[in-house]
C-alpha cells in the first residue's frame, strides 16, 4: 500500500490545513465528473479520499503515524499492538510477559510463534482481515464525517427548501440524497446532517456550509431585509396606497403625501424567520422614478410649476 502522505502530496509534518488544501485540490483534479472514463483518474481519486479518511482524523492519523498500515485494518487494538512492540524486543530471548495477561505462553513455544498468531490476538481474535471486512474482537468506531459545501438561491435560503447533494465514495460509485435548508440559513451557515456521512457505528455525519447567493432586489442585515421601492413621482406627491410585492406575498403601502427619495418605511414582521423566534422587519427604501426623458410636453409643465423653485437653498456652507 502507498505511503497515505505521498498519496497526497504533503510531508509528515503538514498541519490540517495543509491536508485538507491539497485534498480539495486533488479531487477536484481526479474527480470522475472531470475525467468521465478515465481509469487511471478514478484510481487516483478513490486513493486521495481513503487517504484523507485517515490523515484528516487527527486520531486515525495519530494511530497511522505510530503503527502504519497495519493500524487501517479493521478492529485493530493499538493497546495490544504496542503490548506486542514491547514485549518484541524478548521474543525468542527469554520470554517476558505481554502486559494485560496477553503472555507467549498463549502461543506455546514463543520462538515458533508466528507473526498472524500474534496478529490473530492482537485484533481480538480471528484472521486480520482487510478494511471493510468484519472480524471478531472489532470494536465500534464512530464513521468519518464529510464536509462539504452547497450554494442556494437567497429567496430559498430565506424560505427554506432542499437540495440535492451527490456523495462520491472512496470506494468508487456515488449517492444522491436532499439535504433541508431551514428558512432563515444565513451565508456561511453550517448544516450538519446526521449518520449519513462515513460508514461506522455509529456512522459519520455530513457537515455543510452554505453559501447563500445575493439578490437583485434584497438585502440581509441580521434578522432584517432591506429591499428599494420604486415609486412614481405622482404617487410620491399625493401619497396613499401602492401595491409592493414582498419575499411574503403583496402588500398595502400607504405612503404620506409628499414622500422623499431614500425614505425608509418598515414592515414588521416581514423580515427573517429562523425557527421560534420572533421574524425580523422589512424595510423599504423609497426610491421616485421619473419619466424617461424626451417627452417636451411633461418638460414644459414641470418647468411651469416648479419655476423658480430654490430646492437646494439650504445647503448653505457658509459662504
Amino acid at each position: 500500500m502507498k505511503d497515505l502522505y505521498q498519496t497526497l502530496g504533503v510531508s509528515k509534518d503538514a498541519d490540517a490545513r495543509e491536508i485538507k488544501r491539497r485534498y480539495r485540490k486533488l479531487t477536484q483534479k481526479y474527480h470522475p465528473d472531470k475525467n468521465p472514463g478515465n481509469k487511471q483518474a478514478e484510481e487516483k481519486f478513490k486513493d486521495v479520499s481513503t487517504a484523507y479518511d485517515v490523515l484528516g482524523d487527527p486520531d486515525r492519523r495519530k494511530l497511522y503515524d505510530e503503527f502504519g498500515e497495519m493500524s487501517l485494518t479493521q478492529g485493530f487494538d493499538p493497546e495490544r499492538a504496542r503490548a506486542y512492540q514491547q514485549a518484541r524486543s524478548g521474543f525468542g530471548g527469554g520470554g517476558g510477559g505481554f502486559p494485560g495477561g496477553m503472555n507467549f505462553s498463549n502461543f506455546g513455544d514463543a520462538s515458533n510463534a508466528s507473526f498472524d498468531d500474534i496478529l490473530s490476538q492482537l485484533f481480538g481474535g480471528g484472521r486480520v482481515r482487510s478494511p471493510g471486512a468484519s472480524g471478531m474482537g472489532q470494536r465500534p468506531r464512530k464513521g468519518q464525517n464529510i464536509e462539504g459545501e452547497i450554494s442556494v438561491k437567497f429567496l430559498d435560503a430565506l424560505r427554506g427548501t432542499k437540495v440535492p447533494l451527490r456523495i462520491d465514495s472512496s470506494q468508487g460509485g456515488a449517492r444522491t440524497l436532499d439535504v433541508r435548508v431551514p428558512p432563515g440559513m444565513a451565508d456561511g451557515g453550517k448544516l450538519r446532517v446526521r449518520g449519513k456521512g462515513g460508514p461506522g457505528n455509529p456512522p459519520g455525519d455530513i457537515i455543510l456550509t452554505v453559501h447563500v447567493k445575493t439578490h437583485p432586489y434584497l438585502r440581509r442585515e441580521g434578522a432584517n431585509l432591506h429591499m428599494d421601492v420604486p415609486v412614481t413621482a405622482l404617487e410620491a406627491y399625493r401619497g396613499g396606497p401602492i401595491d409592493v410585492p414582498t419575499p411574503w406575498g403583496t402588500v398595502t403601502l400607504k405612503l404620506p403625501a409628499g414622500a422623499q427619495s431614500g425614505q425608509k418605511m418598515r414592515l414588521r414582521g416581514k423580515g427573517v424567520k429562523v425557527g421560534k423566534r420572533d421574524p425580523g422587519d422589512l424595510f423599504l427604501h423609497l426610491q421616485i422614478k421619473l419619466p424617461e426623458p424626451g417627452d417636451e410636453r411633461l418638460a414644459e409643465l414641470l418647468e411651469e410649476l416648479q419655476a423658480g423653485e430654490k430646492v437646494r437653498s439650504k445647503l448653505d456652507f457658509g459662504e
